[in-house]
């Protein structure tokens, strides 16, 4: 079939049939600094973070017909992260993964979210020690 033909087609048809649809939202290795950590030489100071999420959403939650205020966006998502990173200082990288996702799943547009924080100098001979959080409804 011609390119015309397929221009002619979608434009009579412009959402084709299909068996589903997954989209999903990402940040990748946001850099923060963070006060996290359970040892006296980690409170009171910064340390640097690497953050990435991946949530996936429902397809109408990305393309609310130009709607930007009302979709599911990587600005929003990272704000609220930056918000919470810089709200407190948290002991566990662990209850700072729990504290994200809380919040971004609160949205029930939001399926499934990756999430991974890193620090980056907590070991001298490791590039960056984190944790992991997936969470799906």
């Amino acid at each position: 079939m011609k390119l015309d033909a397929l221009a002619a087609q979608n434009a009579a048809n412009p959402r084709p049939d299909f068996a589903g649809e997954r989209v999903s939202v990402r940040v990748n290795r946001l850099r923060l600094d963070a006060e996290v950590g359970v040892y006296d030489s980690e409170r009171g100071r910064k340390q640097p973070l690497e953050i990435s999420l991946e949530a996936e959403v429902a397809p109408e939650a990305t393309h609310p017909h130009g709607a930007l205020g009302e979709a599911v966006n990587y600005a929003a998502m990272a704000e609220t992260v930056r918000q919470i990173v810089g709200a407190a200082h948290h002991d566990l990288l662990e209850d700072l993964a729990q504290t994200i996702a809380d919040t971004l799943f609160a949205d029930p547009r939001v399926k499934r979210l990756d999430l991974t924080l890193d620090k980056l100098t907590a070991l001298e001979d490791a590039q960056s020690v984190g944790v992991s959080l997936s969470r799906w409804r």
